[in-house]
C-alpha cells in the first residue's frame, strides 16, 4: 500500500507562528506531493484531516489537538521535533503536563529532529531531518557585494519564556564587556523584540521581513545564537548561506546539510515515509 501512494501523499503541514509550516507545505508541493497548509490547530477540521493521508506537524507544542484528531481518524502523523520543543519539555515544572506531552509525542507515527542529540535527549527512535531553507534567496551573487556595518546579529524575542529560551542576560553582558562591537537584537514577527537596552552599542530592530534577512545577515561580520535550547536554529544556515560567520552556543559552525536545499529536503522526505513501518 506504501509504494502505491508514494508518487501522490496528501499531507497536511500543521503549523502556526513561524513560516515554517507554510514553507514546507510550498516545498512538498513543488517536489511531488498534494500538499497544503493550516493554522486552524486549536480547532482542527475533521473534514479537512480526512482529505489527506500524513498529518505532519511542525513543532510539539501545537499539534496536541490536531493530533488527537487526526489519530481518530486513522490518519498517519509525523511530528517535527526542534529545540523549542526540547526546552518546554524539559522546563516543564508539572509532572501531569510533561506526561501529557510525552503522550501526545507518541501519537506520532514518525518524529523528524532538527539536530541528531534531540532524539538522544527525547528517547524516541526518529530521523534527523534539518528544517528546508530557500537557498536561493541566500546566495545571490549581489550579496557578497554588501559590505558590514555591524559586528554581532542576535536573535532574541520579547516575552518572559523568550529571554530565558534566548539568553538576553547573555547578550546584555557581552555588549558590556565588548563596547568596541556593535550588536543588533532582532525578533521575529509573532514576538517582535521591544527591549531598551541603556549601552550606546546595541540597536534593537523589532523585526524584518524574511525576504529582507539575506540584507541583514549581510550587514553584520557575524550571527551568534546563544540558547538553552539543543536544536540547531535554521538561522545559523541562513547565515552560513550569505557567507557570514555563524556562532552557535560558543561553537563555530562550518557544514551545510544537504537537506536544507528543498529538493533533496522533499526527497528525504518521502523516502521516510515509504521505509517507516506502520
Amino acid at each position: 500500500m506504501l509504494r502505491d501512494q508514494r508518487r501522490d501523499w496528501r499531507v497536511l503541514v500543521a503549523g502556526v507562528g513561524s513560516p515554517n509550516a507554510d514553507f514546507i507545505a510550498k516545498v512538498l508541493g513543488s517536489n511531488g506531493f498534494n500538499a497544503e497548509w493550516t493554522d486552524h490547530i486549536r480547532r482542527p477540521d475533521p473534514h479537512m484531516i480526512r482529505r489527506f493521508d500524513v498529518i505532519y506537524g511542525i513543532y510539539l507544542h501545537g499539534c496536541d489537538r490536531i493530533f488527537t484528531l487526526a489519530k481518530m481518524l486513522r490518519k498517519r502523523t509525523v511530528l517535527h521535533f526542534v529545540g523549542s520543543d526540547a526546552y518546554r519539555l524539559a522546563s516543564e515544572s508539572s509532572v501531569r503536563r510533561r506526561l501529557y506531552w510525552r503522550g501526545i509525542l507518541r501519537l506520532a507515527d514518525i518524529v523528524l529532529y532538527v539536530s541528531p542529540h534531540l532524539e538522544k535527549m527525547v528517547n524516541r527512535r526518529g530521523f534527523t531531518l534539518p528544517l528546508p531553507i530557500a537557498t536561493a534567496q541566500f546566495k545571490y551573487r549581489e550579496l557578497r557585494m554588501v559590505p558590514p556595518e555591524r559586528d554581532v546579529l542576535y536573535y532574541c524575542p520579547s516575552g518572559a519564556i523568550n529571554e530565558k529560551i534566548y539568553r538576553l542576560d547573555w547578550i546584555i553582558e557581552y555588549a558590556r564587556t565588548h563596547p568596541e562591537e556593535k550588536i543588533t537584537i532582532i525578533g521575529n514577527s509573532s514576538h517582535p523584540a521591544t527591549y531598551k537596552i541603556r549601552y550606546p552599542n546595541v540597536e534593537v530592530i523589532p523585526h524584518v521581513d524574511q525576504s529582507q534577512m539575506p540584507l541583514l545577515y549581510r550587514r553584520h561580520k557575524r550571527l551568534i545564537r546563544m540558547t538553552t535550547e539543543d536544536g540547531l536554529p535554521r538561522m545559523i544556515h541562513e547565515a552560513l548561506l550569505c557567507g557570514i560567520e555563524a556562532v552557535h552556543n560558543g561553537r563555530e559552525i562550518r557544514e551545510l546539510p544537504m537537506e536544507l536545499e528543498p529538493v533533496a529536503f522533499a526527497e528525504r522526505f518521502r523516502k521516510i515515509l515509504e521505509g517507516a513501518n506502520y
